[in-house]
């Protein structure tokens, strides 16, 4: 096997990995340029030809350099042991296909659903605006504790510790036997 250039060796791993992995897929497609075109000066026997000398021609050598890209991958894959790769983008790549397919579907999905995330938040806004603005017109005594938004009451602004929505002077007092509650008025 040969070395790799100094170049390769003090790049990135992942970088490494992918010149490794361009230069395997080149010599896979001048293999099978080769093999498609069987020219006479390619063959081993021709005296003086491209390949002589080489046992098996052309498509020999081409076959030895295709062998020894793939070691030296091989001899690479410690280097990004804990790369996870989605079996989505595996499943593309055998069937033949652009695994950028992938991502460009998972940004879509991604951008649909916070789309109608977006939307959900947006009714509710309106929604909770709404329902302020006619609890305040139905019960004129609480439109003071319903024009604070719910933002601005603090860390303890939960319907629970607002009592409910109500203002502190009416408050949840003891229940009864019966179950109903009984409330003080402080008027």
């Amino acid at each position: 096997m040969t070395a790799a250039p100094p170049s390769a060796t003090a790049a990135p791993p992942r970088l490494q990995i992918e010149q490794s992995l361009e230069q395997l897929l080149q010599t896979l497609l001048e293999l099978g340029i080769c093999a498609s075109d069987v020219q006479e000066s390619a063959l081993e026997s021709s005296p003086g030809g491209v390949a002589s000398g080489a046992p098996g021609g052309l498509i020999g050598r081409k076959a030895q350099q295709t062998i020894e890209q793939l070691g030296r991958l091989h001899d690479q894959k410690d280097l990004v042991a804990n790369v996870n790769i989605p079996i989505e983008v595996i499943n593309l790549v055998d069937q033949g296909k652009n695994p950028h397919i992938h991502t460009k579907n998972f940004i879509e999905r991604l951008s649909g659903e916070n789309m109608y995330t977006n939307g959900i938040l947006s009714a509710v806004s309106d929604y909770r605006d709404l329902l302020r603005a006619q609890m305040g017109e139905a019960f004129p005594d609480l439109a003071d504790a319903l024009s604070t938004p719910a933002s601005d009451l603090g860390p303890a602004s939960s319907i629970a510790a607002t009592n409910g929505g109500l203002p502190s002077t009416i408050a949840p007092g003891p229940s009864g036997l019966n179950g109903k509650i009984k409330a003080e008025d402080a008027r």
